[in-house]
């Protein structure tokens, strides 16, 4: 049997393990976990200058670690990151906001002996000279990437956070709080 369940997420749920061997390796997996420190709601020093990032670091902490005591203090640097993430995100979306996520380049046309030429109203004709993207974009697009690698992770995302919770009924479902309700984008 192959032990490394071909990339597939191990099934934590007690509930719905149904082979005895299986449910006997889940206990074990869960019994070692609570060796583990259970992770601190204190904002990290990291953290603590950045808005955004500290807010998410309380979300997530008051989500995942009251509500469902998933988080151990291991995974400090694994929340850490996906906080300071977010913070990118939030930044560099600021800056689009203000800059634009594109630029246009112009550049000041020259006559044949390379002075400025100038119009009738003494301004400095000028030449398109292309578009110029923003920085931020690719901040902002490595930010997301990053959330939602280190989201899924961390239980997240709708098919992760199913995968890593125990499975509810179906009307707990329809009346449970949506866990991100709290954030501002």
């Amino acid at each position: 049997m192959n032990q490394h369940h071909s990339g597939r997420k191990r099934n934590l749920d007690l509930a719905t393990v149904t082979r005895p061997d299986k449910k006997e390796k889940v206990r074990e997996i869960l019994h070692d976990q609570e060796d583990y420190e259970p992770l601190k709601k204190r904002v990290p020093i990291s953290l603590q200058k950045s808005k955004y990032a500290a807010d998410m670091w309380r979300m997530i902490t008051d989500e995942l670690l009251t509500k469902k005591s998933i988080l151990k203090d291991v995974d400090v640097s694994m929340v850490e990151s996906y906080c300071m993430s977010y913070q990118i995100f939030r930044d560099s979306y600021e800056n689009i906001q203000k800059d634009k996520a594109v630029t246009q380049l112009y550049e000041i046309a020259l006559d044949g002996d390379g002075n400025p030429i100038v119009d009738e109203h003494g301004k400095y004709q000028r030449n398109y000279k292309g578009n110029k993207r923003n920085p931020a974009v690719n901040n902002l697009n490595d930010a997301i990437k990053n959330m939602k690698t280190i989201g899924a992770e961390l239980g997240l995302s709708p098919s992760s956070r199913a995968e890593l919770l125990p499975k509810q009924k179906k009307n707990e479902a329809e009346t449970a709080p949506n866990p991100f309700g709290k954030v501002v984008f």
